[in-house]
């Protein structure tokens, strides 16, 4: 099984839906991206964050700890809390690709579409370069 080191506080953040990652979205992109083999977009995260939840856990059950006590998680103390878990594990900590049984892969803009109404939704492409 393939595997990818990254930071804790990434990680942490897409398992317990906070966000305790010290590059803060950019870690959750990284973990999701690299899972899913995708390029995840905003709206995605919270289906793949779910997806992927289970699928970290399998690998890593000690992290299970930090449901329960990631409730208790705020702007002013994550960092102190990021500590303790980095203190418990180290600075990174692996995931896997998840596989194809585990992740669905869903087009972005009909995702999207799904979520709010086409009229809602605008996609910008670049010019095609003229040739005069």
């Amino acid at each position: 099984m393939a595997e990818k080191a990254f930071p804790i506080g990434a990680v942490l953040s897409v398992v317990t839906g906070r966000l305790v990652s010290e590059n803060h979205m950019t870690g959750i992109y990284e973990v999701l991206n690299y899972m899913t083999g995708e390029n995840v977009f905003t709206h995605q995260i919270p289906r793949i964050s779910r997806e992927a939840e289970p699928v970290i856990l399998a690998l890593h059950p000690e992290l299970r700890k930090a449901l329960p006590e990631a409730e208790q998680v705020n702007g002013d103390n994550w960092r102190e809390w990021l500590a303790t878990w980095k203190a418990r594990y180290g600075e990174e900590i692996t995931v896997p690709l998840m596989t194809i049984a585990q992740h669905e892969r869903i087009d972005p803009l009909s995702e999207l579409a799904e979520r709010v109404h086409p009229d809602k939704i605008v996609v910008v492409a670049p010019k095609a370069p003229r040739h005069d």
